[in-house]
């Protein structure tokens, strides 16, 4: 892949626009296409749904229940607009800085891995994605928390979101990853500097 950035250019376009229209089918671009702004509550509640509809759904012996609580705001102010665009916007400036992050990795890898260039930019990218993977889901789950307490009283609950462990471990695996190359890097400086 690094030899060829023309494949790797394809390959983070194809996954950019697929992020993108993950990103898009869930809120709109950021939540601002839409004339109205939804916030989440993030209690559970637990309605028994008796009306046949849900119930003719449900397997037997299955009971159908809701669990979530939304508030729909029909005339947003633009206050409103920026809380639910910061409930997906951080997340998405995490993947496009990876995404931008690795094709500059590849670039600079062409010429070898053992570089002190690839060991700065591996490195660049462990920490930004350990520390993008760890705020950018606080960031949004506070903004959905300000923006449902533009709809509702005393429903808001500021508390720490869970983290996807995935993030954090490549992140670490990465900046572990520094320490090889490193090493890969004096070894290589020092075979030219006895040959």
């Amino acid at each position: 892949m690094a030899r060829q950035p023309t494949v790797l250019a394809v390959l983070i376009l194809v996954t950019g626009v697929i992020t993108g229209m993950v990103l898009y089918s869930r809120a709109g671009f950021f939540g601002l296409t839409y004339d109205l702004v939804v916030a989440q509550s993030p209690n559970g509640y637990g309605i028994r749904l008796d009306h046949p509809a849900y119930t003719q759904m449900a397997r037997p012996g299955v009971m159908a229940s809701a669990n979530g609580l939304e508030y729909i705001d029909g005339s947003p102010d633009a206050g409103q607009y920026l809380w639910q665009a910061l409930t997906t916007f951080p997340g998405f400036v995490v993947a496009v800085g990876a995404f931008f992050l690795i094709w500059r990795l590849m670039w600079r890898a062409r010429g070898g891995v053992y570089m002190p260039q690839v060991a700065r930019r591996v490195r660049f990218l462990g920490w930004w994605l350990l520390v993008g993977g760890l705020l950018a889901p606080q960031i949004e789950n506070f903004a959905m928390m300000r923006l449902l307490d533009t709809m509702a009283m005393g429903v808001a609950s500021y508390q720490i979101r869970e983290i996807p462990l995935v993030v954090p471990l490549v992140a670490l695996g990465l900046l572990a990853l520094v320490g090889i190359l490193r090493d890969g890097v004096r070894m290589r400086e020092d075979l030219a500097g006895t040959v």
